[in-house]
């Protein structure tokens, strides 16, 4: 093991004194490991001295130049110090810290990293990224372009391992501007959920898809929550567009059977015989063209878990009275069976047609609506919860940014205007393929007003007022008033101008502006 003298020499400020200094070591045939130069001060790391009665020497020869004034012992020089209390910070973090070199060679890989990737840092660290993460891993291609990336999804895998985590990474580029190293944080998925579900409660997660704040939505979103616990049956009503789905899954994860399967049919999507099929199963040679197996279906599949029956107004008759038996007796009979199978499954059925219109007309039966209906959840329509246009614009951009590589930060208030005047037939799917247009338009910054592309179903005064006010309002004055909602939901749900400001896509100052133009106060 090799053994080092580390000197502090504190001496004038004069030209050759680093020079003297070195020559002086070299007449005393020391091995120079190291080198720090500080205005007024030398610091020296020598190898090879173990008698003290050399060290003494040493000393005593570099006392003897002209202009040094002081000479001893240090434990570590500066850059060794700065160094070790970097490595500890890193090693401590608990998250992965991994830098690469231009070349590709690891250059930085703590524990957390050894972690994350089974591999021990000193098998690693001056070896190629590639040996550990094959061609297309994320810091990789940071390095290649030179674009930082943030809480990116990575699932990968080398020859004898996978890896799922998720990742931020930044470039560290000269002064021409080229990447010369790339360093990546990441933390293993696991971990990165479990703190999720820390910081925030079950229900927040569970919903974090779901945007808005409107009383409506918020309305809405505690029924669910209130109903998830047990097993009754839940039919979601509301128009075609406005997340249906993403209110059934949300209650599946909040109730007991949160660990089991959740399956979802788009009971419009297939003809009879394939519906009774996907639903039931078969068993081996019961039609042609059946999998010699034959084939669990759906209600097999969803077995103590949850099965979402979309569109459920257009099953046919004769499907609506085997599916009415499976919800009285908690059995099912696959194709071609005899025998009768019990199972356990909630059923979330949805619609956005009028079943009570379709009873009358002996198109929908009376006794699976009353089976089916046993908790009914509205989900309001989009212009009745203009409000939240501005948070779900800004939600769009953030999801749609990242797979267009726009660098796009929010939208222009005159862009959101004229959002909230549109009658959206189509809910929040129309409203996520508008923002996606305009994107695709957008050639700053800010999506404008004039990167808009609309529908022909612009709200007209009469329609806005006969549902919402008087029919003497003007278009400025509904679309106040929508700004007034927002501006009253945002601070109560923020508690902050600028955490609000941030929610609604809009500048602090606009905020500020609007809350004194509406005299709203907040406490």
């Amino acid at each position: 093991m090799k053994t080092y003298l580390r000197l502090e020499i504190i001496s004038q400020d004069r030209i050759g004194m680093c020079l003297d200094i070195l020559k002086k070591l070299y007449e005393n045939n020391m091995s120079i490991h190291s080198l720090e130069v500080f205005p007024n001060k030398v610091y020296v790391k020598v190898e090879g001295l173990q008698e003290e009665e050399e060290k003494l020497n040493i000393i005593k020869n570099l006392r003897n130049i002209n202009g040094v004034l002081k000479v001893h012992e240090v434990e570590l020089l500066s850059y060794e110090k700065s160094e070790r209390r970097l490595h500890a910070i890193i090693d401590a973090v608990q998250d992965g810290i991994l830098a690469i070199n231009h070349n590709g060679e690891v250059e930085l890989f703590n524990n957390y990293c050894e972690k994350v990737f089974h591999v021990k840092k000193e098998n690693i660290v001056g070896k190629n990224i590639k040996e550990l993460l094959g061609f297309e891993g994320r810091i990789i291609n940071l390095l290649r372009t030179g674009k930082d990336h943030d809480n990116i999804e990575v699932l990968t895998k080398n020859k004898k391992n996978g890896f799922h985590y998720i990742t931020s990474g930044r470039s560290v580029k000269d002064d021409k501007g080229k990447t010369i190293t790339a360093v990546a944080s990441l933390k293993d998925i696991n971990e990165a959920i479990e703190m999720s579900n820390v910081i925030t409660s079950k229900e927040d997660f569970v919903f974090k898809d779901i945007i808005g704040n409107s009383s409506s939505i918020l309305k809405t979103k505690n029924i669910c929550a209130s109903v998830a616990k047990s097993n009754s049956t839940i039919l979601l009503r509301g128009e075609s567009g406005t997340g249906k789905e993403l209110f059934a899954k949300a209650i599946h994860k909040l109730s007991s059977r949160a660990d089991k399967n959740f399956l979802a049919i788009n009971c419009a999507a297939l003809p009879d015989d394939l519906i009774e099929s996907e639903l039931f199963g078969y068993v081996k040679g019961s039609f042609t063209g059946a999998a010699e197996k034959g084939k669990d279906g759906l209600f097999k599949a969803a077995d103590n878990g949850t099965l979402f029956l979309d569109e459920i107004g257009e099953l046919s008759l004769p499907i609506q009275a085997k599916l009415l038996r499976v919800l009285q007796e908690g059995t099912i009979r696959k194709i071609g069976n005899t025998v009768e199978e019990k199972i356990d499954v909630r059923i979330i059925a949805a619609t956005n047609r009028n079943l009570e219109d379709m009873i009358k007309k002996d198109t929908f039966r009376e006794d699976l609506y009353y089976r089916l209906n046993v908790i009914p959840i509205y989900i309001p329509s989009l212009r009745d919860r203009i409000e939240d246009i501005p948070m779900l614009v800004n939600f769009f951009i953030k999801i749609l940014d990242k797979q267009m590589d726009k660098n796009i930060k929010g939208a222009e208030t005159e862009f959101i205007e004229e959002l909230v005047k549109f009658n959206w037939p189509g809910n929040i799917r129309e409203l996520k393929n508008i923002v996606e247009r305009a994107m695709n338009m957008c050639h700053g910054v800010f999506l404008k007003k004039e990167n808009l592309i609309m529908g022909f179903q612009k709200t007209t005064n009469h329609e806005v007022t006969s549902q919402n006010c008087n029919f003497n309002f003007k278009l400025k004055d509904v679309v106040a008033a929508a700004e007034k909602k927002a501006l009253i939901a945002a601070m109560q749900g923020h508690k902050s101008c600028r955490k609000a400001a941030k929610s609604l896509g809009v500048s602090h100052t606009t905020i500020i502006n609007k809350l004194n133009k509406y005299g709203i106060k907040i406490h």
